[in-house]
Formats: C-alpha cells, sequence, structure tokens
C-alpha cells in the first residue's frame, strides 16, 4: 500500500515578483497567484484527497485552500510550521541581485559560479544562504532537511496504509525533501509557483514520480490519466 504525496508550491507572491529572499515572511498571493492556484484545483480534480497540509504561511495556506475547493468531498486542511520555507536570517526580504552581490564580493565569482556549476547545486545554495547571514540566524542545510524530513515521516506515518496526500508549501522547503531522495532531479532554479512534485512512500521506499511539473498533460498524468514511470527510486 502506498502514500501518494502531490507536492505543491505557492501561487506567486508579490516578493516572488520583485525577487527578494520570502523565507518566513507572511506574503499573501498576488492575483496571478490566486488565479494559477484555481487552474490547479481543476486539474487535480480527478483525485480524492484523503488528507491536505500546508505551511502556516498566507501564500501556501490560500493555495491549498483555492485547489481544494473545487473538491466537494476536501478534506479540512491541516497547517504545519515544519513545512515553512527557508529561514534566511538577517537577510530576509533582500533582493536577489543583491545577494548575488553580496556573494561575489566575499568569496568571489569563482565561488559564485561554484554554485551555479557544482552538483548538486541545492547543497552549496543553501549553504550560501547560511554564509551570508551576518547575524547567524539562517537554517544550516541540516537543519533545514532534518526538519523537512521529520514533518513528512509525520505526515506519511498519519496516513498510512493508503492515501492521496495534498502538501503545499515552498520551494526551498520542498526542494529539501527531493534533495534527500533524487538529487538529480532537482532543476538549478528548484521549483516553479504551482509546479506538482509526486512523491511515493511504500513502507520505507520513497519514490519520486515526477518533479517542478506545470504542464497541463504532464499534472493529468500524474491524476492517473497516463500513469509515469519513477523517475528515481531510494531504498
Amino acid at each position: 500500500m502506498t502514500v501518494r504525496l502531490y507536492l505543491v508550491r505557492h501561487g506567486e507572491t508579490e516578493m516572488n515578483r520583485a525577487q527578494k529572499l520570502q523565507g518566513v515572511t507572511d506574503a499573501p498571493l498576488t492575483a496571478k497567484g490566486q488565479e494559477a492556484a484555481e487552474k490547479l484545483g481543476a486539474l487535480l480534480a480527478p483525485i480524492h484527497f484523503d488528507a491536505a497540509y500546508s505551511s502556516d504561511r498566507k501564500r501556501a495556506i490560500t493555495t491549498a485552500q483555492a485547489i481544494l475547493a473545487v473538491h466537494p468531498d476536501a478534506p479540512r486542511l491541516q497547517e504545519k510550521a515544519g513545512l515553512r520555507e527557508y529561514y534566511f536570517g538577517g537577510n530576509e526580504g533582500m533582493k536577489n541581485t543583491a545577494l548575488m552581490r553580496k556573494t561575489t564580493q566575499r568569496f568571489g565569482l569563482r565561488a559564485f559560479a561554484k554554485m551555479w556549476l557544482d552538483a548538486p547545486q541545492f547543497r552549496t545554495l543553501v549553504r550560501n544562504f547560511h554564509a551570508m547571514d551576518d547575524t547567524g540566524q539562517a537554517e544550516t542545510l541540516e537543519e533545514l532537511t532534518g526538519r523537512v524530513r521529520r514533518v513528512f515521516t509525520t505526515i506519511v506515518a498519519a496516513n498510512q496504509p493508503d492515501a492521496d496526500v495534498l502538501v503545499v508549501a515552498h520551494g526551498i522547503s520542498l526542494s529539501a525533501l527531493i534533495y534527500q531522495l533524487a538529487p538529480q532531479t532537482l532543476p538549478v532554479t528548484m521549483l516553479k509557483n504551482t509546479s506538482v512534485t509526486r512523491v511515493d512512500v511504500t513502507g520505507s521506499d520513497w519514490q519520486v514520480r515526477g518533479v517542478d511539473l506545470t504542464a497541463t498533460k504532464d499534472i493529468l498524468a500524474l491524476a492517473g490519466k497516463a500513469p509515469k514511470a519513477p523517475v528515481h527510486d531510494q531504498k
């Protein structure tokens, strides 16, 4: 029996549009983000969700509510602080370009290039986020991956032995789970707004079925119209 996790990144926010580090800042969706969440709900309508979870940030809650609104028998949405986005510490709200400048000024252009060329990029990127926080508050890679793995282990345990589960969270926090299961499948720019990733859990076996899907045909395939082969198996 399998727990099927449908992982969704929230819709667009003003901070996304402005290309700022959002982190735990509680920003609402833009009109575009709301519309995209409602459209995704319609695409996921064939799935009967047995449980639904979101981070406790507005952008994730609103996205999850828009998806569930299409499901007349939708389960109660459960908010989990463990699903929150990565905490950037003193760099919360900083523009992406400002962080790039800060990195190159401190470590040089070679270190900045290494962030995008070295695999897995996610590990280097998160370690840089931590190193660039002069207040020392930003999460370490180990803190982030541990937090994310714990909350997903709890979610899976609560939905045994067989369930379809919606989880709406954030680009980095969701990427932290994928990084632990199949790092080679993560896109360099991580996950797009309102993208869908599927992870199937059977016992101790976690399988990544699709990552960062935004095309209608790919999302419908995950919904059971045309089953896809696993991207990666972790035993």
